[in-house]
């Protein structure tokens, strides 16, 4: 199964990614994810049958304290959008922390920057220039999930929480 560990957005800071992609979907066209879907990445894993070790691994963050994440502002990579974060050291740490944790249960990990977001759209084509907003939102960051990625036809894939562990 194909795993990663991730923070979700949760209250209002969902409603407003919703409103973001929505957005966008009536902008132009492209791979959208299921609006319970929105997360942002803090380790992938890839294809693996190790679910036990990476729950391990993150059980290990418990406890580790919650913190205020704030989404902002739109980004790409290529024809992928996204919402941005304002910069948040406990973000930062916490995804080091379950990077280390992950490596140190035996996960070989990409070895690229952390660039925190939250995928809106992927493959995606603007009819126009897509005038969309993220305004500032802020919740509360109180779990971790270790989620895995089902292949869904058509679309985006789905995601399944196996795993969460409250900090």
């Amino acid at each position: 199964m194909r795993l990663f560990a991730a923070v979700r957005p949760e209250g209002l800071s969902r409603e407003v990614l919703e409103q973001a992609l929505g957005a966008l979907r009536r902008q132009g066209r492209g791979l959208f994810p299921h609006p319970s879907d929105l997360h942002l990445t803090l380790a992938f894993l890839g294809e693996t049958e190790r679910a036990d070790a990476a729950r391990a691994a993150l059980e290990t963050l418990a406890g580790s304290g919650r913190f205020s994440l704030t989404a902002e502002g739109l980004g790409r990579f290529g024809d992928t959008w996204w919402a941005g974060t304002a910069p948040c050291p406990e973000l930062e740490a916490l995804a080091a922390a379950a990077r280390r944790a992950l490596e140190a249960e035996g996960f070989s990990l990409e070895k690229k920057p952390f660039v925190p977001h939250i995928t809106l759209a992927r493959h995606y084509r603007p009819r126009n220039t897509a005038a969309v907003t993220v305004p500032p939102v802020t919740w509360e960051v109180g779990k971790i999930e270790l989620l895995a990625s089902c292949p869904a036809s058509p679309g985006s894939p789905r995601y399944t929480c196996i795993h969460s562990v409250r900090l």
